[in-house]
């Protein structure tokens, strides 16, 4: 081998190692909000806002069950990576010692379910923009002008080498600007203290509909340890460097500061709606509602706080979302094509790497901002219909790899209440997402 070739092979990221200091903690927290950002989205915001008009304080419980549900079967994917015995990189490359074309399944379903979320985050930033600048582009145009100019920023700063480090900048910024303007419209809402309580205390409002209440509680907290979304936490750790049982404290502390962010913005969004949604009658029906309820909490700056939140929350997740899928995308994929990962290593070294990620993840969804794009209903089922064959993959998959001694270091083996928890919440996962595509395909018909 000549010179210039070993010149050319990739080089090894710098060893990093663990912490062991409070502050050394707090200066690489990072992935944990990286990836809980990008769990956020406007849905998230409608969602809870309507479950406070719905059934005021009552099921806030249920939405914080819900998040430490995530947080615990996030932690047990990325345990694998960490704390495996076979030398696997994450779980993806475990799904193949369950059967050999899961992880290849699991990339290009994770991929393809990316990139219908990516179609709302490039709309939802440029609503969010188009609202921010007064309308600047008319109103035929305008969000369409603004997303345009996501996209062109996003794919610069994607193109770069140091794409993570702004991933992380931005993830930090999302969260102190969400945290501080939504607990100032809660705050502001005058919130009940003892109905709060007794909503973080398991109340359950009367039944509305023909849903029971516990049924909808059940459905608030399933759907979240099957998501794809979560495949996409071990893949920014190991952005940072961290590799083996050491870093395990470091994991869990990163990821629970995250989660806990989310827990605040969806309760504080839920106090909102729970105050004003419900005795104003408000119907919340999408974003725009979202801004008449900030007005109203806040006052005439509440649209603009709302629109400023809304552009960090769909921004978060626009780049997040097109590296953390195609990342995803390629962990799978090289389980299939292992010379090209010998030679690349790495899938965001592979010149293929930019081509989906900025090319199909980023510039792509573009075209959905066009005016008068028909309805995308029909979009939204595939992507439903692709997360109900992913959860129970993704459930299972989990819980078999994680409880073995044979893959997993025995010391950090599932214990037999971890596998209780992991088992009930995805039970509840599976029936989620069976009753989601059963939902979606009755509305279209």
């Amino acid at each position: 081998m000549t010179s210039g070739q070993q010149e050319s092979r990739p080089q090894a990221p710098p060893a990093v190692t663990a912490p062991r200091t409070f502050g050394g903690y707090l200066r690489n927290i990072g992935p944990g909000l990286v990836v809980s950002m990008s769990w956020l989205g406007a849905g998230d915001l409608v969602s809870s806002s309507v479950s406070g008009g719905n059934y005021g304080y009552a099921l806030m419980w249920a939405l914080v069950l819900a998040l430490f549900s995530r947080l615990f079967f996030t932690l047990a994917i990325a345990r694998y990576g960490l704390c495996n015995s076979v030398g696997d990189q994450s779980i993806i490359s475990g799904f193949g010692r369950l059967w050999r074309h899961l992880p290849v399944l699991v990339g290009v379903l994770s991929f393809i379910a990316g990139f219908i979320l990516q179609t709302y985050m490039a709309v939802a930033v440029g609503t969010a923009l188009y609202h921010l600048s007064g309308g600047f582009g008319g109103q035929t145009w305008g969000v369409f002008d603004w997303t345009v100019v996501t996209v062109a920023v996003t794919a610069l700063m994607l193109w770069r080498n140091n794409r993570y480090t702004w991933l992380e900048i931005i993830a930090r910024a999302t969260v102190a600007v969400l945290v501080i303007s939504f607990v100032t419209a809660a705050v502001l809402a005058r919130p009940d203290l003892g109905a709060l309580a007794a909503g973080l205390a398991f109340d359950l409002p009367a039944d509305q509909g023909v849903f029971s209440t516990v049924l909808v509680a059940a459905a608030i907290i399933g759907a979240v340890g099957g998501s794809a979304g979560n495949l996409m936490y071990p893949e920014f750790t190991r952005e940072k460097g961290w590799h083996g049982p050491a870093f395990l404290p470091l994991q869990r502390v990163d990821l629970l500061a995250g989660v806990l962010a989310v827990i605040v913005v969806n309760l504080s969004v839920w106090v909102v709606g729970a105050e004003i949604v419900r005795p104003y009658g408000l119907q919340v029906d999408g974003i725009d509602d979202l801004a008449e309820m900030m007005r109203l909490a806040v006052g005439p700056a509440g649209p603009w706080i709302f629109w400023l939140g809304l552009f960090f929350v769909a921004f978060s997740s626009f780049p997040s979302y097109a590296t953390g899928y195609t990342k995803i995308l390629f962990s799978g994929l090289y389980e299939s094509l292992p010379k090209r990962r010998e030679r690349y290593r790495d899938g965001a070294r592979d010149p293929l790497f930019n081509v989906l990620q900025i090319g199909v993840m980023v510039v792509l969804p573009l075209a959905f901002a066009l005016p008068g794009l028909p309805d995308v209903l029909v979009l939204t089922i595939v992507g439903s219909s692709i997360t109900g064959i992913l959860a129970p993959i993704i459930l299972i998959g989990t819980i078999a790899l994680t409880a073995s001694k044979r893959f997993m270091i025995p010391a950090y083996a599932n214990r037999w209440w971890m596998n209780v928890i992991l088992c009930a919440v995805g039970v509840i996962g599976l029936w989620a997402a069976y009753g989601t595509i059963a939902g979606l395909i009755d509305l279209a018909r």
